[in-house]
């Protein structure tokens, strides 16, 4: 019996390999507008002017809502990994590009709507963000996203590092030069929030808080930081900061901050 079933192996194994090779030539034929159907249903992605296929692709402008606000992405383009769809997690390497703003990394979607971000770098200008900050910005944001996980909406796992580099706010109509800072952030499943331990690169702010956002709301920075003595000057720190900060002594507070 056992003689009968090996002449069946290398037949059924040219056959599987034929079956995976079939799948693999349709899916390059399946134009690109069947990719971006299923991309952005159920999802605040939004692609326009789509050409291309399923396994190369690409769309003329993209963008996505968060928190009622939207992000341009720019120019955005897709290679499916062909390997992937063979384990259901089918992952592609995308870029997206706008003036002085990149993304680039890997996306894999898996069973149950869950979403993997890995090995991705965000380089954008801190406008990106101004419409979430309360007084204009400038300067440049850098990220590295290790690992990221979202199932069902929710986030359950993040590992990465930001940095903002010639930082500057606008204070009474001029520009204050803040310096450069970074940031390694986490999520803290414990405590159901987003973590990031921030501390400065250079410049006039000494600094190392950590900052945690819960998922449910609110934001809550504790640490310290200390001013050099000219720029305590130039900001007329002791004036003002006293009012929501601890102060310590010299030019040096206790950061302790909940909104």
């Amino acid at each position: 019996m056992w003689d009968t079933l090996s002449k069946f192996i290398p037949p059924i194994r040219w056959i599987l390999l034929l079956i995976v090779l079939t799948l693999l030539f349709a899916l390059t034929r399946i134009p690109a507008t069947w990719a971006a159907y299923f991309m952005t249903q159920g999802s605040t992605l939004g692609l326009s002017g789509v050409q291309g296929t399923v396994w190369s692709g690409q769309a003329r402008m993209a963008s996505i809502e968060i928190d009622n606000r939207h992000y341009s992405l720019g120019a955005l383009r897709w290679e499916l990994s062909p390997w992937s769809l063979l384990t259901l997690t089918p992952c592609a390497d995308v870029n997206a590009t706008l003036e002085n703003q990149n993304i680039d990394g890997r996306v894999c979607a898996g069973l149950g709507g869950s979403v993997r971000v890995s090995d991705t770098s965000v380089d954008a200008p801190a406008s990106l963000i101004q419409a979430g900050v309360p007084v204009p910005i400038q300067g440049q944001l850098a990220a590295n996203i290790q690992t990221l996980r979202m199932k069902g909406g929710q986030l359950s796992e993040l590992q990465g590092n930001l940095s903002w580099t010639g930082a500057r706010v606008q204070a009474d109509g001029t520009w204050v030069t803040l310096g450069s800072f970074a940031a390694e952030a986490r999520y803290d499943a414990e405590r159901d929030a987003l973590v990031a331990d921030v501390f400065d690169l250079d410049g006039p702010i000494d600094l190392e808080v950590e900052t945690r956002l819960p998922l449910a709301g609110g934001i809550f920075v504790e640490g310290e930081l200390e001013l050099t003595g000219a720029f305590s000057d130039q900001i007329q720190a002791r004036e003002w900061l006293p009012m929501v900060l601890d102060h310590q002594a010299g030019n040096r507070y206790h950061v302790d901050l909940q909104f």
